[in-house]
C-alpha cells in the first residue's frame, strides 16, 4: 500500500510540475521535492526521467481521461447527444484538472520522440474509437459511425489545443453547435 501511495504522489507531482513548466522542465529532482519524497523512490518506481513520462501516460489516461471522459458513453439514438456529451465531458474535465489535460497533450506530443508513449497513445486511441463508434452505430451504419468518431476525435484534440493555448473554455451553446456540425 505505501509503495502505491507513493508511487501516485510522484505522478502527481510530475502532473504539477509539467503543468507549471512544460514537459521540457521536468526532472526527477523536481519531482521528489514536489512529491516530498526520497530520489531514489522515483528512480525505484519508474528507473528514469523516460520511465516516469511512460507511466505517467498511463496514469492520465487511466486515472483521468477514461474515467472522467470515456467511461459510461452510452448509445442514444441522436449522435450529436452522445458527442456533445464526450465533449461536455471532456471540457468538464480541462476546467477540473487542466494539469491532466495539459499534460496528456504534452505527452502526446512526446510520444513523437518516444516509441513507448506513442504506442501507449495509439492504443489508447484505438480503444476508444472504438467506444465511439459503438455509441454512434446505434442510429447508424458501422461504416458511417467509424468516419464520425475519427472526425470527432481529430476535431477535438485540435480544440483541446486552442482551448489550452487560448485559455478559454466553450460554452454550453458552442459544445451544441459543434457536436450536430460533427455528425
Amino acid at each position: 500500500m505505501r509503495g502505491e501511495e507513493t508511487r501516485e504522489k510522484i505522478m502527481e507531482a510530475a502532473l504539477k510540475v509539467i503543468y507549471s513548466e512544460t514537459i521540457e522542465g521536468l526532472s526527477t529532482r523536481k519531482v521528489s521535492g514536489v512529491a516530498n519524497v526520497n530520489l531514489a523512490a522515483i528512480h525505484y518506481h519508474h528507473r528514469s526521467k523516460d520511465g516516469m513520462l511512460i507511466d505517467l501516460s498511463r496514469y492520465v489516461l487511466n486515472n483521468y481521461v477514461t474515467p472522467d471522459v470515456f467511461e459510461g458513453l452510452e448509445a442514444n439514438e441522436d449522435p450529436a447527444i452522445v458527442i456533445e456529451t464526450l465533449l461536455k465531458r471532456v471540457f468538464k474535465l480541462y476546467k477540473k484538472r487542466p494539469d491532466a489535460i495539459v499534460t496528456a497533450l504534452y505527452l502526446w506530443l512526446q510520444g513523437l520522440r518516444s516509441r513507448r508513449i506513442k504506442d501507449i497513445f495509439k492504443s489508447f486511441q484505438s480503444d476508444k474509437l472504438l467506444q465511439l463508434e459503438e455509441a454512434l452505430a446505434v442510429s447508424m451504419s458501422k461504416r458511417r459511425a467509424r468516419k464520425i468518431a475519427e472526425r470527432v476525435l481529430t476535431y477535438l484534440s485540435g480544440w483541446l489545443f486552442e482551448t489550452v493555448v487560448d485559455e478559454v473554455l466553450p460554452d454550453q451553446t458552442l459544445i451544441e453547435e459543434v457536436a450536430r456540425l460533427l455528425v
